[in-house]
């Protein structure tokens, strides 16, 4: 870990589903622009059980990308984390909700995962024990946030 570099948050409620995607696709858009090398993603659950994979279904859906999240583990969201990150990204905003109760800190860190694309607090739902559809539909919606992530890191340098 190169501690220079700036911690992305990405969080949701059990750090099995949504959060693990999003980190995964945020690495593969750090791998294709060289301006997002200041930055580290991690996700983390508001409700975690430590040391939990992805679930199944998160597994396939991204599979079908080929990507993998087979060595991912949840992690508890915790102080550390949260002093740390220089910005915050919840799936929903009950989850920055949450976050601003738990922890003190500046609500200028905070944003929801689609809120610089579209520029509301839109959340994006959670899959967890639904179909695979659902998740392939969770995904698409993660997906259509990203390169709205990108730009804004890229711009805050």
């Amino acid at each position: 870990m190169n501690s220079s570099q700036k911690l992305v948050l990405i969080v949701c409620t059990g750090n099995t589903c949504r959060s693990p995607m999003a980190e995964c696709l945020l690495k593969v858009a750090q791998s294709k622009h060289a301006e997002l090398a200041n930055y580290r993603f991690q996700s983390a659950g508001t409700f975690a059980q430590e040391n939990q994979p992805a679930s199944f279904n998160a597994l396939y859906a991204l599979e079908e990308k080929n990507l993998s999240l087979n060595t991912h583990r949840s992690k508890m969201l915790n102080r550390a984390l949260v002093d740390e990150a220089s910005l915050i990204l919840g799936m929903t905003s009950g989850h920055l909700e949450q976050i601003l109760l738990q922890f003190d800190i500046p609500a200028k860190k905070l944003r929801t995962f689609s809120q610089l694309c579209d520029g509301e607090c839109s959340d994006i739902p959670d899959p967890y024990g639904k179909s695979l559809d659902a998740y392939k539909a969770c995904l698409a919606s993660i997906e259509a946030s990203i390169p709205a992530i990108v730009q804004y890191l890229i711009e805050q340098g």
